[in-house]
Order: C-alpha cells, then sequence, then structure tokens
C-alpha cells in the first residue's frame, strides 16, 4: 500500500461525539490531523471519489475520498489478548468449559507447539486485528516454565520476533505471565529475569491461581521495580468472592509508588462480593490509579459453570468502575482456543459483548463503550492523545453506520484503517441481500404478509 500520502482530503464524515446528522471534512497532512471542520455547504457533498466504489487498492492513491457518512473512530487498542493461544482450539479442546480445564490442556500441549506455529499464530491474529480496526495490542505471553525452560525462552523468543517483523504496520506490547514466583529455585529466578531482559515490556501473570499469591505479588513488584517495567494481571478470574487479591495489589501499588502502572485484568469475584466491599475497592483502585480491563467473551463462557438457576454473566463491575473514576478498557482476551472457542480479533464485537452484558444501552453509555475501546486503552498503552482532532496524529478506522445504534447492531462488515500516514488495512462487504418479488408477494399478491 502506498505510503505517507502528504496530503488526504476526507468528506461526509461522521464522528460518533457529535450530534447525529451532522458531518465533517478532515483534512490529514503528513499523517496529522491538520483541519476537522463542520461541512455547511452542500457543494462538498460532490468532492471526493465515492468509497463505495473504490477498491482497496485505489483507495490507497486518493487524495480526496467521499466516505459517505461512515462513522471516523480512533483506532482500536486491543490491551488484553493472548496472541500466542489464538486458533489452537482444534489442537487443544476443552470438553469441561471450565478455566481449569483451559489452563491444564493448554500447558500439557505446550511441548508440542513449535517456534513456527506460535508466530503463525501471533502473525494471524494481529493481521485479523488489524483488518477489523486494531493498530495496537497487548499480549500477555505464556512462559511455560515448569514444562520446559529452553520452550519458554523459545516460544516468547517467538512473540517477540513477530512483533518486529510487523512494526512498519502495528504496535504490539509483550508481556511474559510468571508464575509461582516466590517459590521458585534461583535457577529458575535466572531465566525469568533474562526473559525480562529480552525486550519485554511489561510484567504478568495470575497470582490468584497461586497458593503463595500474596508472595508472588510481593515479587512481581519487586521484579517490575528492579527492571522499570509496569505490571499488568490477570486479577481474581474468579466466581468466589473470597478470592480477593486485587486488595493486596492495591497496598502493594502504594508501597512502590506503582501508581499508574499498574493494570488489573478480569477482576470477577468483585461482581460475586457484597457492596459495600466491592465499593470501597473501587475507590482505593480509583485512587491508585490502578486501571481495569473487562473481557467479556472469555469471562461469560468460563465463569458461573457450577451455577445453577441464575447464572452470573461473569464480568466485574463495568458501570461502578465507570461511576467510580477508575479507568476501565474492555479487550478481546482469548480467540479461538480453549479458554474461548468463539470471537474473532474484533474489537467492535466485543463492545457489543460489553454493552449487553454491563447493560449500557443509552447513547452517552454508548459513548463509554466506544472510549473503552480507544481512548482509554490508549492511556493504558501509553500513548497520548489517541484521539480525533486537529494537530495530533492521525490513527483511525473508518466503519458503516448512520447512529451508534446501528454501528454495534451491524458491526461494519467494511472498514478502512489508516495509521502511520497511510492505509494499512481494509475490507469490503459485496454481500447483497436479494429477494425475489414472488417471495414478498409483489406483482398481482393481494393477500398481504
Amino acid at each position: 500500500m502506498r505510503d505517507n500520502q502528504e496530503e488526504l482530503h476526507l468528506y461526509n464524515v461522521r464522528l460518533p461525539q457529535d450530534s447525529i446528522g451532522q458531518l465533517f471534512s478532515i483534512t490529514i497532512k503528513n499523517g496529522v490531523y491538520e483541519t476537522i471542520q463542520k461541512q455547511t455547504d452542500s457543494a462538498r457533498l460532490l468532492h471526493g471519489a465515492k468509497i463505495s466504489k473504490l477498491s482497496i487498492s485505489d483507495v490507497t492513491e486518493q487524495n480526496a475520498i467521499d466516505v459517505e457518512g461512515r462513522f471516523l473512530l480512533p483506532s482500536f487498542i486491543d490491551i488484553h489478548t493472548h496472541l500466542d493461544k489464538a486458533f489452537s482450539l482444534t489442537s487443544v479442546p476443552n470438553r469441561s468449559g471450565t478455566l481449569q480445564e483451559a489452563i491444564r490442556n493448554y500447558s500439557e500441549k505446550a511441548a508440542s507447539f513449535s517456534e513456527h506455529e506460535i508466530k503463525a499464530r501471533v502473525r494471524k491474529a494481529a493481521l485479523q486485528s488489524l483488518s477489523y480496526g486494531t493498530t495496537h495490542i497487548r499480549t500477555h505471553v505464556n512462559f511455560e516454565l515448569d514444562m520446559n525452560e529452553k520452550l519458554a525462552l523459545s516460544h516468547l523468543q517467538a512473540v517477540l520476533e513477530v512483533r518486529e517483523e510487523l512494526r512498519s504496520i502495528i504496535s504490539i506490547q509483550v508481556v511474559p505471565m510468571f508464575s509461582y514466583l516466590s517459590s521458585r529455585p534461583k535457577k529458575q529466578i535466572d531465566i525469568i529475569e533474562e526473559a525480562v531482559s529480552f525486550g519485554v515490556d511489561g510484567i504478568g501473570g495470575a497470582p490468584h491461581l497461586s497458593p503463595n499469591s500474596m508472595e508472588d505479588i510481593d515479587f512481581i513488584f519487586q521484579l517490575a521495580e528492579k527492571f522499570g517495567k509496569f505490571i499488568d494481571l490477570h486479577v481474581d478470574e474468579q466466581d468466589d468472592p473470597s478470592i480477593c487479591t486485587i486488595e493486596h495489589i492495591i497496598e502493594k501499588t502504594k508501597e512502590y509508588n506503582y501508581q499508574g502502572k499498574v493494570v488489573a485484568g478480569h477482576l470477577c469475584s468483585l461482581s460475586a462480593m457484597n457492596e459495600k466491599r466491592a465499593a470501597t475497592i473501587i475507590e482505593e483502585m480509583a485512587g491508585t490509579k490502578i486501571g481495569a480491563v473487562t473481557l467479556p467473551g472469555a469471562n461469560m463462557y468460563l465463569q458461573g459453570r457450577h451455577d445453577r438457576g441464575v447464572i452470573r454473566r461473569g464480568i466485574t463491575r463495568v458501570k461502578e468502575f465507570l461511576n467510580g473514576g477508575v479507568e476501565i478498557a474492555t479487550a478481546s482476551d482469548n480467540v479461538n482456543d480453549p479458554f474461548h472457542p468463539f470471537g474473532r480479533c474484533d474489537l467492535l464485537q466485543i463492545g457489543l459483548l460489553t454493552a449487553y452484558t454491563a447493560h449500557l444501552g443509552s447513547e452517552s453509555e454508548l459513548q463509554h463503550v466506544m472510549k473503552m475501546m480507544t481512548e482509554t486503552p490508549a492511556g493504558i498503552y501509553g500513548l497520548k492523545n489517541h484521539g480525533v482532532q486537529e494537530k495530533v496524529n492521525a490513527s483511525f478506522v473508518l466503519l458503516e453506520g448512520r447512529d451508534m445504534y446501528q454501528l454495534f447492531a451491524n458491526l461494519s462488515p467494511s472498514r478502512f484503517v489508516y495509521h502511520k500516514g497511510r492505509w494499512v488495512s481494509g475490507t469490503t462487504s459485496e454481500t447483497q441481500f436479494l429477494i425475489s418479488e414472488k417471495a414478498v408477494g409483489v406483482g398481482g399478491r393481494e393477500d398481504g404478509i
């Protein structure tokens, strides 16, 4: 695709934060939003080649495009994924559908996965994400130290190599998941520190799964401080309200002065707690600037497996986080693997699941959902000014939809992605619904439907 168009003009653009019916014209110069203006004269409606008439290769050659009322959103930021596990379901089934079996089966199978296979999965998932509008991904990577020390390092290295391979079109942060740190011998700690020195971006893990969870959390903070890394953890991915490691994470965040450098994903058990305790935790997370991530696809699938009657949804307290001032994002987590057999690396689909499960349906609430896919995870990722505003870098996705409800209802089969001064991906839908006149009673039928 053509690199670095010096100047690009977009007409008839719809921005989600503005009133329905208002269209904008946008000028991008050297990859930066130069002007964003409301359209007031009908003459501009005639400017530019219509995007629906352009092939993907044609779009890259145009300097003026009529986007025909499509939404322009900041590109998606998928802040919690598992690229190395994606599309592994055929190799690693999960008959019970539980988190415990998924963890066990994947670990047992890990030794059979070659570096080539890991790279292929990461590459496929990353490029599929890009095609749906995601330009930045944070991936958690299994570190199977108990299975094979060399294997753990080689699989991590495979992910890092794909990160570099795709750097020109998509940004990937790599967070290895370290387990049982407090009980490991020095030799294994040395291997873990070697892994960190490979150039990973943060320190991850799931300490609530450990019998020594508090000690493991202590070690995670020590490791992160030693190497100057942020912390991004799987936290309390359980139905049991007595599982509550987030409280110790909050205390360690204060102790290490790590405010703004800690992210807690899942937080499922928070929904099972009593209101007073949950409210206190949310207030403390806001005070310590711990980011939260909800993973509606995997959590709905894995949680509540032992419930009877009314089955819990499994997700954390999304509305309470939004109202309590905690930065909360939504993310795809697992795709087509033993932890979540469905999904397609599409954050718009995840946004829809978030709206369903968290009861976010008003226009203002859907604005929050959009921010949970774009601006909020951008802040967690470390990006500044990831929005649609003048004088900032243009990174966006064009989607079909005349209003926010239609946007989420249709999930936009056509998408065009612009990043780093060029079009990096584009998908079009040629699907048409053809209904014969006879089928709908046209042409002589009088009885109606």
